[in-house]
């Protein structure tokens, strides 16, 4: 915003700057410090840089100073926004001048004590024209604005000088005395702001080496009253050395001497330092040419050689006047000389970009195979001006060629020795190579070689295949895929590659394979003892149940559970377990219709999904059948067992799709049952919902519970069985409660994905693992377990990159464990995640494997590298004798699909024996060691072994 000064202000401005008694000056009451003057008392008589308040008041009249004082102080601690005071001053000579100082308040602090003050001090004796005694409001508030105003606009010109490395300094040739501005002393590493320094501190300031030619130029400059510029170089109090650039003008009194030089000096440290760094970008360039394996040259429009690379010389061994103009044309091979001349003229003439091979006679005699290429550069009537080219070395690729071509050769005989089936066809669709294993593996004719592949597939199984082929040929892009081969009776993988032109088929029996998968299919969606339905197949079932149900056909879902089934293994044994929930599904088959679902969810759970329901009493008609059923006790090997079930009854109302809601409502229902009577059953009813409040407490002291710093990990070694090292750890989850102590993961992990807090303390544990196992030796994996929920929640992707990122550790040393549920949403986003982080580098492994998911149908597309199979199959085996079936069934199939396995939950040397015999690669449980802390794990790492 412009202002407008009036005359007599602008009037006092020019006294300022013309040194003529009227001085401006910036006041720190707090300090007690006038930090900066401008202006002169008095003609030749400069003000110090800085002063306090007590020295100015030494030079006031005994009289006058308390004033002074207390003004300059604001003694009050709430000065007025200005003031104004006359006073007597002394002067050089002695004597006692008259003076008015006037200053305004423009910084306060917030309790309005002044911060600083800024004013103007004029001499009366030399400005008559200004009153005497405190004058009028009107001139005080035009001279506080003028003081205001030349005290910003003399901060701006030194902010301007401060950003462009400049300050200004005054020599006082008479006093030889120099005075140099803030910004000086700023730019010389100097403290106090400005200052005056003789020739002492002039000379340690300047670099040795250069203070007697500054000193000559600055004398020079004196004496013939002329300006002059240097360069020199400077020394700070830190030991830098910086280059400056000094403008110096002489300043002729009125005896017409020099009594003053003044001028300005630029710190230009760092325009030399771009100087040095183009020069050493031109070195830089020019050792690249230098060493580039592509030698550069130019010629003139009619292809005379003009200039070459020096690399051409100690190529060839040619001088350059051996080479230039055409001289090069020597030392072509023979057989190459005319061809590539011929190609020369041509380009030449047509204007094209040349590109020739040919061979090169070398400074050794020998001839190696290089390659010219070059592009015309033409001027605006369109004529070629000059020629750019290279040449290069080729004497590699053509010996790489070579290589390759014998390659190819031996290729073939690999192929034709191959258990794959292979055939290539060519661009025409011929076949013009098929394997023996082809002949065989697809019974095709002896002459099949120069068939096409129209008539060579021609059969109407054949139309799969042929119309595979026939893509690829038109589209130029391969493909795989499986099909079934009637003749010969094999599941067949084929891979088709286009490349060239040719189409490479390649075939791969996998009739095994596929017979792995079909076991695998039905454990993905029966359990494997009881042939009940899985918890996946449940919960699919009935999520499309309750999206097509209307009045009058809602759905109801019974959860069972077998009231006595744990005495029944701790005293009997697992077989017995076994034995007794083969009858329990045995004969709720019995009450049940062909339409509803009867489920296992892990060990002694069961749930039944009742269609067509009408409304509760037709639900629990079903329960009391189930519940009369069940009263006979069990026959094992002729030993009476007890039978009771408690059920649990949920009903879905009309609208409701969320199969979670009703199975969480059956099982509520089902924890009532059994905590009122075993045997008996419950309706659910919304009043148990109250029995909930306990876990949104638990989820409220979750929330912050991280921040507060209550979660800790516990590690758990992983044993190689081989050779029994600790070759990883899993790292566990502990919530230290201030009042309930140790919480497992069991309880809060559920409302922690509930609620999503899984995403933060799911990073937490990423991050921490990993820069736990940095500390370990390289070879110890750390093994990371991820909630499903997870993936919902972000993109893990992230949250594994900055862990390890964080850590430092690479991610082959990071395992991923991920429970079957990931594999059962088939959420193809997660499976592309996953895969993502496997390509990355990171191992995934299937966790709690075998107890009734239904992921084992996607084992054959979803890729892991580990399989973790659950514990409670393990617990099973007590004695040297015990057996388990099941577990060894899942044994057998990954064994099939070449997946390793992990054994959790060893706690015997009897189960230790067991999973070893049956080719598990690690194992882990309390038989080697229980979850223990960090600094434990790092003790028992380096010295773990076990007979």
């Amino acid at each position: 915003m412009s202002r407008t000064v009036p005359d007599d202000v602008t009037t006092l401005g020019a006294l300022v700057l013309g040194g003529r008694g009227v001085v401006l000056w910036d006041l720190d009451p707090v300090a007690g410090l006038i930090r900066h003057y401008h202006g002169q008392a008095r003609e030749g008589v400069d003000c110090p840089p800085a002063e306090t308040v007590e020295q100015v008041c030494a030079r006031v009249h005994p009289d006058d100073r308390a004033r002074v004082g207390a003004a300059l102080r604001c003694d009050d601690g709430q000065a007025a926004p200005e003031f104004e005071i006359g006073y007597r001053a002394r002067d050089a000579a002695g004597g006692w001048i008259r003076q008015v100082a006037r200053g305004r308040v423009v910084v306060r602090d917030a309790a309005g004590r002044p911060l600083r003050v800024v004013g103007i001090t004029i001499d009366l004796d030399l400005v008559p024209d200004l009153p005497a005694t405190p004058c009028g409001g009107g001139d005080s508030e035009r001279l506080a604005a003028l003081a205001l105003e030349l005290a910003q606009r003399t901060e701006e010109l030194a902010s301007a000088h401060r950003l462009a490395r400049v300050g200004a300094w005054r020599w006082d040739l008479a006093r030889r005395r120099i005075w140099l501005s803030v910004e000086t002393t700023w730019l010389l590493g100097l403290e106090g702001g400005a200052a005056e320094i003789d020739y002492d501190q002039m000379r340690r300031a300047i670099h040795p080496d250069d203070y007697d030619a500054a000193m000559a130029t600055f004398r020079e400059a004196a004496r013939s009253g002329t300006a002059a510029t240097l360069e020199y170089r400077v020394i700070l109090p830190d030991g830098a050395v910086h280059d400056v650039l000094t403008h110096a003008e002489p300043v002729v009194g009125a005896d017409g001497t020099v009594s003053q030089l003044r001028g300005t000096t630029q710190d230009i440290t760092p325009y030399r330092r771009i100087e040095a760094a183009l020069r050493e970008s031109e070195d830089h360039y020019r050792h690249m040419v230098e060493l580039h394996p592509q030698i550069p040259w130019t010629a003139g429009p009619d292809g005379a050689i003009l200039e070459v690379g020096p690399q051409w010389f100690a190529l060839t061994g040619m001088s350059r006047d051996e080479t230039m103009p055409f001289g090069w044309v020597s030392a072509l091979h023979p057989d190459d000389r005319d061809p590539t001349l011929a190609a020369w003229r041509r380009n030449i003439e047509s204007g094209a970009p040349i590109d020739v091979e040919y061979r090169l006679r070398l400074s050794d005699g020998a001839y190696g195979w290089m390659r010219a290429r070059a592009a015309a550069r033409r001027g605006e009537d369109g004529r070629i001006l000059r020629w750019y080219g290279t040449l290069e070395d080729i004497t590699d690729r053509h010996a790489a060629e070579e290589a390759r071509k014998a390659s190819e050769a031996l290729a073939l005989r690999v192929l034709e020795a191959s258990g794959d089936a292979v055939i290539v066809f060519d661009a025409a669709g011929r076949a013009r190579f098929a394997n023996a294993r082809a002949m065989t593996m697809l019974g095709l004719p002896d002459d099949a070689v120069g068939c096409n592949v129209a008539s060579l597939f021609a059969e109407a199984h054949c139309r799969e295949l042929r119309m595979a082929v026939s893509r690829a040929m038109r589209d130029g892009a391969g493909g795989h895929f499986e099909l079934f081969w009637p003749p010969t009776d094999l599941w067949l993988e084929a891979s088709l590659f286009a490349d060239g032109g040719d189409i490479s088929l390649f075939l791969r029996d996998i009739s095994e394979k596929r017979l792995a998968q079909q076991q695998l299919r039905y454990a993905a969606s029966f359990d494997f003892m009881t042939g009940a339905a899985n918890r996946g197949t449940l919960f699919s079932r009935l999520s499309a149940q309750l999206e097509r149900q209307d009045a009058g056909d809602l759905t109801a879902l019974l959860c069972l559970d077998l009231d006595y089934f744990k005495e029944i293994n701790d005293q009997h044994g697992h077989p017995a377990g076994d034995a007794v929930l083969r009858q329990f599904v045995s004969r709720l088959r019995l009450c049940l219709r062909s339409q509803d679902l009867l489920a296992r969810c892990g060990g002694d759970e069961f749930v039944v999904m009742q269609t067509g329901v009408g409304g509760p009493a037709d639900a629990i008609a079903l329960a009391e059948r189930i519940l009369a059923i069940m009263r006979a006790p069990f026959d094992v090997d002729g030993i009476s067992l007890p039978s009771s079930v408690s059920v649990g009854i949920a009903v879905s109302s009309l609208g409701m799709t969320d199969a979670d809601a009703l199975y969480n409502q059956a099982d509520r229902a089902l924890y009532v049952a059994k905590s009122k009577a075993r045997g008996s059953y419950r309706l659910f009813h919304p009043d148990m919902q109250r029995a909930d409040e306990a876990g949104r407490r638990l989820r409220a002291e979750l929330s912050g519970a991280l921040t507060r710093g209550e979660f800790a990990l516990a590690f758990q070694p992983i044993v190689q069985l081989a050779s029994q090292r600790i070759v990883g750890v899993e790292a566990l989850l502990r919530w230290h409660h201030p009042e309930r102590g140790l919480i497992l993961p069991a309880e809060f992990i559920p409302v922690a994905e509930e609620s999503g807090q899984i995403a933060s303390l799911g990073a937490w544990v990423l991050g921490t693992a990993c820069k736990a196992a940095r500390h370990w030796p390289e070879d110890v994996k750390i093994s990371v377990n991820v909630s499903p929920r997870q993936f919902e929640l972000g993109d893990i992707r992230l949250v594994v990159g900055d862990a390890l990122a964080a850590a430092g550790l690479p991610a082959s040393r990071l395992k991923l464990e991920v429970t079957e549920s990931v594999l059962l949403s088939q959420n193809a986003s997660s499976i592309h995640v996953l895969q993502d982080l496997r390509e990355q580098g990171v191992i995934l492994v299937l966790d709690d494997f075998g107890t009734g998911y239904s992921s084992l149908s996607y084992l054959d597309t979803f890729k892991v590298d580990i399989v973790k199979v659950d514990k409670s199959f393990i617990s099973r085996i007590r004695a040297p004798g015990d057996r388990q079936p099941i577990f060894e069934a899942i044994m057998g199939m990954t064994a099939a699909l070449n997946l390793p396995v992990t054994a959790e939950g060893v706690e015997t040397r009897v189960q230790l024996d067991y999973v070893t015999r049956l080719g598990c690669e690690w194992a882990q449980g309390y038989y080697f060691a229980r979850p223990v802390s960090e600094y434990e794990l790092r003790r028992r790492l380096q010295g773990f072994s076990r007979a």
